[in-house]
């Protein structure tokens, strides 16, 4: 009773006296008689029905303790944007020339499995390139590698059929300063391939070849409809250090390739336009050409590099699309190209399934069409797509533009005003196994869609009356929940969208931006621009069922809206979720209907920071909302069989400070609004109200909108002070 009437008295007081400049967050805390160590979820072994934290397999290593410490969600988010911006600096991608390996291993590699650190990848060529006759020299060691020869005997004599022959042939007319660096990267890969078979040396070959004839399993794992049980038995005996390690070399020598041979290709004395090479290796073909219009058609390159001309590509490109390809890397330098797929299920455009598949385009408005596991997809791999410069428009269906299932898969931009477009599970999306998969954009007025409407494509989900589509695209992180079918559970992995400058468009349906889903995490990252986030349900910094959603923006005038169900949104939790929504400046603008802006449900947590400019809050009138937790009769009267509900907290918190704010109740039958009495400039409120029978059970919520304030734990980085 006492713990009651001091926490009327103080919510009394402060919509008179209101906050200090200190900490706000930890005031509001204190409102609540709760400290920052009630916060986040520490689940124990003897939570009965809880799914088993230990039990399920693929967990990610940041996902334990970031579900315990949700405020760290800030810097976990912004260190990923730090990564984006700083090693897709033009500029810095010149002078250092390592900044594929580094992405991979931090956004990737580093958050999936752990083991290495970012010094090196180790590539050997540069010792190793004979001068005299350097391709023929790595042809030689590539056939001997897989115990085959380039020149035959017979009665005494050496054979007509001679490949040594057949490739000084097609070298005749390529300098050799321009051999040498192609030697360099076919040793270099060489090098990748040992490392990807020695990884895979304890998984049978009919897994393998199971593996590849499943790639339509994904569709099927969000609720736990279909058990693939070679997915588990890969696993159980993968290798995953010498996987990745032979995936960093390969990141790592498709980017010194392409900067050592743009460094030869300013000279014209070396005449690239003469470079014609096609020749067929135990690990893949070899396609070298030079400045001039082609049409590429391949299912079997290892490496294909195009040096100028408006090409179009078709099929299998940068992808390793069968256990015979472990490396395969396509790099062009210039031109409008057309990079086209019409096959459902053939990897392309920067596509790595057990092994790497790397794709640079350099230079030019370029158009990119697929269907599915494509433009940055990992799976038991590593697959990247780098646009450098240029408009481009990136289309496909699903699985791709930075997917990845028990893989890595990266799509990367460094400029250009681009169009991304697909139907879902993709634009920064870690699915099952912990995959991770990040789409990271630095610059430009870029545009993001994830087909939200059924209509056009049917992937229809019942929180919309099956009119809005499961997007799980941009930034979001899903599992499989298997606790409703056959009890195999996989975690969800991490996925990430990732724009630094400029001013962007999001759309998207359900489960989107800052999304996850049965222990996935999703984060949405934006840095400078005025930007419309525009999408549906679950999304904005959501999740449902053990995960955690993050959405931060750092600077803009922005605007937030949902339509059609308009609701769990804006930083809302449902069962066991950690969501944290951070703004910092500009004007901007926040909508929604239902169980949105810092909603904790069945105990989330759920976290609503604006820092600065003069917002506006159009919410359904007398909803659940506006920093707010629900009650349910378990928090109350422990649950006979599984009492863990009784245990834990449910927390909304919304903050506001600075600025001249709005708060608009939005009557949804009349679809119109008037100002709130609820929610109210340099006020403070509380869902449920102190005085109200169902609060204290561990239920808490509130919302203050003030003058002045701060949060220390969103002002992680610091700027190191310039020296005088």
């Amino acid at each position: 009773m006492f713990r009651i009437i001091l926490s009327m008295i103080v919510f009394i007081l402060l919509p008179i006296c209101g906050f200090a400049q200190d900490d706000l967050l930890e005031n509001a805390l204190d409102s609540l008689q709760l400290e920052k160590s009630d916060l986040g979820y520490r689940p124990k072994g003897y939570w009965n029905r809880y799914p088993n934290k230990d039990l399920i397999p693929y967990k990610m290593p940041h996902f334990d303790d970031l579900l315990a410490e949700p405020l760290m969600g800030y810097q976990f988010t912004v260190s990923m944007g730090n990564v984006i911006e700083d090693y897709l600096e033009p500029e810095f991608m010149e002078d250092k020339r390592f900044s594929l390996h580094r992405i991979v291993y931090l956004l990737g590699v580093d958050r999936k499995i752990g083991g290495f650190r970012n010094y090196s990848t180790n590539l050997m060529a540069d010792t190793k390139v004979d001068s005299t006759q350097p391709v023929i020299d790595a042809l030689q060691r590539i056939f001997a590698y897989k115990n085959k020869q380039m020149q035959f005997y017979a009665f005494g004599n050496k054979s007509s059929y001679d490949l040594v022959e057949e490739a000084n042939e097609q070298l005749i007319d390529i300098h050799p300063r321009i051999q040498i660096e192609v030697a360099k990267i076919m040793l270099n890969i060489l090098d990748a391939v040992k490392w990807r078979d020695r990884a895979l040396r304890n998984v049978p070959r009919q897994l393998l070849e199971d593996i590849f004839d499943a790639l339509d399993f994904a569709e099927s794992q969000g609720d736990g409809t279909i058990y693939y049980p070679q997915f588990d038995d890969v696993a159980a005996v993968l290798d995953e250090q010498s996987l990745y390690y032979s995936c960093m070399k390969a990141a790592q020598t498709a980017e010194s390739g392409r900067r050592a041979l743009t460094d030869l290709y300013e000279d014209e004395y070396l005449n690239f336009s003469k470079v014609d090479f096609d020749f067929d290796t135990p690990i893949g073909r070899m396609v070298i050409t030079g400045a001039k219009k082609n049409e590429h058609s391949y299912d079997d390159c290892c490496l294909l590099i195009d040096f100028d001309g408006n090409d179009t590509y078709h099929g299998c490109i940068a992808a390793t699309q069968n256990s015979r390809i472990p490396i395969s890397i396509a790099v062009d330098f210039d031109g409008k190209d057309r990079y086209i797929n019409e096959k459902e299920l053939l990897p392309t455009q920067g596509a790595g399934i057990f092994g790497c598949g790397i794709l640079i385009d350099v230079n030019g408005d370029d158009y990119y069409e697929s269907r599915k596991i494509s433009q940055g997809f990992g799976l038991f791999g590593v697959g990247l797509l780098l646009d450098e410069e240029g408009n481009d428009e990136f289309r496909m269906e699903s699985s791709g533009q930075g997917c990845g299932y028990f893989g890595c898969g990266f799509h990367l931009d460094v400029e250009g005003d681009d169009e991304f477009y697909l139907y879902g599970d993709g634009q920064g999306f870690g699915g099952v196994g912990g995959g991770v998969g990040v789409l990271g954009n630095r610059e430009g007025d870029d545009h993001y869609v994830a087909e939200p409407s059924a209509d056009v494509v049917d992937r229809g989900d019942y929180h919309s009356e099956h009119k809005i589509n499961v997007s799980n695209a941009q930034g979001m992180g899903a599992g499989r929940r298997g606790d409703g079918t056959d009890g195999h559970s996989w975690s969800g992995g991490l996925g990430a969208i990732i724009d630094i400058y400029g001013d962007d468009k999001y759309e998207a349906g359900n489960f989107s931006l800052g999304c996850g889903y049965w222990y996935g995490t999703g984060v949405v990252y934006d840095k400078e621009g005025d930007d419309l986030y525009r999408s549906v349900y679950f999304t904005q910094a959501s999740g449902a069922h053990y995960c955690i959603g993050i959405m931060i923006d750092e600077s803009g005038n922005d605007r937030h809206e949902l339509w059609e169900t308009s609701g769990a949104a804006l930083s809302f939790g449902w069962d066991y979720t950690n969501s944290l929504l951070v703004d910092k400046g500009g004007n901007d603008y926040y909508e929604g209907k239902i169980i949105s802006i810092a909603c904790a449900e069945i105990r989330s947590n759920s976290f609503f920071f604006e820092m600065g400019g003069n917002d506006t809050y159009k919410f359904g009138k007398g909803a659940l909302g506006m920093g707010a937790s629900d009650y349910r009769d378990d928090y109350q009267y422990p649950n006979r069989y599984s009492p863990y509900n009784y245990f834990t907290k449910s927390i909304g918190i919304f903050l506001d400070f600075g600025g001249e704010d709005r708060y608009l109740d939005w009557d949804v039958k009349m679809d119109d609004a008037e100002i709130s009495e609820t929610y109210k400039n340099n006020f403070t409120w509380y869902n449920p109200p102190l005085d109200d029978v169902k609060y204290g059970w561990g239920n808490y919520g509130i919302g203050i909108d003030t003058e002045e304030g701060t949060i220390p734990e969103l002002y992680f980085f610091k700027n190191k002070p310039e020296e005088e």
